[in-house]
């Protein structure tokens, strides 16, 4: 009797909570766009907490190193606690103003080289279509009926071009100017946030020992041991995946741009007195681009040489080359010494979640898609396995591991 009551009320606590979660289900997808809104709010409310939380884990492995360094200079101090607090203290200022100093040498190097580049590009598009006019009239003039075709069409956009000037500028004058100033003062809006990030982030590294420990302790107050150590050991799988990966993404960009640009230099060197394109420019879209993977090289690539053409096509010729041959030697040497297997997922799962992730949030989707598919891939294959010995099927999963063994050192 006591049995069938608590197989009764579990069935009702059952349907109960089956009906209250369609119940939550319906009103989240009734207010979508209010919870959408919401959310949106938190997010721009909580920026500079989640700026600063980023920038935290990203200088964490160079405050860690840092903190031994200083360890080791302050060992003949007697007080542990004193050389333990010095040591992370001037670790995680050092590390900040490390951040601090690379984040303003690309600054202070990209945006003048940048706008040089638009400079010179406006410079030299006249001419360049000068030129592609003459290459198209020569190439025309054997042909009376296709060069009469070509000049009605070049009238035709004279005529919408002066029909522009004359009606639409004004209006797309305003909407620039109006598109300005809001600009501005969004561009201010992203300064005070990263501004206050940094604040947030010392605050961060500086604590982040004590709030490991209580994130430790709630765990281990409300699971018990076994489930405990078993989310604990997930969530240093998930460091190890996010921080290996990142961090490796950004060191393997930085050397890649530095490699480019000393090819590039390399080429001015062999070639003096020709048109180049800005080499600093170059290297830093090729490093920037090289962070996504999969197919951010292409994309560095395209803009890259499209840039390069426009001032020298034989330079352009050169980089293509070049550029094939480092990604190569990035792919095949640098990326699997620097990176390693930190994700374990083959390319097919590598390019859906860089398209998933890549939609929801655009360029940093692209780049923390991976590691995040990573770990789900890594849950599910667990939860698999769980019930494979579950239900007596061990040998299935052994099998798998025989014939599908883990790729060791492959570059995402």
């Amino acid at each position: 009797m006591k049995d069938t009551f608590k197989k009764y009320l579990y069935l009702a606590g059952s349907l109960f909570l089956a009906f209250a979660l369609s119940i939550m289900l319906f009103f989240v997808l009734y207010k979508i766009d209010a919870i959408k809104s919401v959310i949106g709010h938190i997010v721009k409310t909580m920026m500079p907490f989640i700026i600063g939380a980023a920038l935290a884990y990203i200088i964490c492995p160079l405050c860690n190193k840092l903190e031994v360094l200083f360890d080791k200079l302050f060992s003949k101090m007697k007080n542990e606690q004193t050389k333990e607090k010095i040591s992370r203290t001037l670790s995680v200022f050092a590390g900040i103003i490390i951040a601090v100093i690379a984040i303003y040498l690309i600054l202070m190097i990209v945006i003048p080289q940048l706008i040089d580049s638009v400079v010179r590009l406006v410079q030299i598009l006249p001419s360049s279509a000068d030129k592609l006019i003459g290459w198209l009239n020569h190439s025309l003039s054997s042909d009376e009926q296709l060069l009469q075709y070509s000049q009605q069409v070049i009238d035709k956009a004279y005529t919408m071009l002066e029909d522009w000037l004359s009606n639409g500028l004004l209006d797309s004058v305003e909407k620039v100017a109006t598109g300005v100033s809001s600009g501005v003062i969004n561009l201010l809006g992203v300064i005070l946030n990263i501004f206050i990030g940094f604040i947030v982030a010392v605050y961060l590294l500086l604590s982040r020992k004590k709030f490991a420990r209580q994130a430790e302790l709630i765990v281990y107050s409300i699971l018990k041991k076994e489930k405990a150590d078993t989310v604990m050991e997930e969530a240093r799988y998930c460091d190890r995946v996010f921080g290996g990966f990142i961090n490796g993404k950004i060191l393997d960009a930085v050397v890649v741009s530095l490699i480019c640009y000393a090819g590039m230099m390399i080429f001015r060197w062999i070639n003096p007195g020709k048109v180049m394109m800005s080499e600093t420019l170059v290297a830093v879209i090729v490093g920037i681009f090289n962070v996504i993977p999969f197919f951010g090289w292409y994309i560095g690539l395209f803009l890259s040489a499209l840039l390069i053409l426009m001032v020298n096509p034989m330079q352009c010729i050169f980089f293509v080359i070049f550029d094939f041959i480092l990604q190569q030697i990035d792919g095949n040497i640098l990326g699997p010494k620097i990176i390693g297997d930190t994700t374990g997922i083959s390319s097919i799962w590598v390019l859906f979640s860089i398209f998933l992730f890549g939609d929801i949030w655009g360029f940093a989707g692209m780049l923390l898609g991976v590691p995040m598919f990573a770990i789900m891939y890594h849950w599910i294959k667990k939860l698999v396995f769980k019930g494979l010995d579950k239900n007596e099927q061990t040998q299935m999963s052994v099998d798998y591991e025989n014939d599908f063994p883990k790729k060791k050192k492959t570059h995402q």
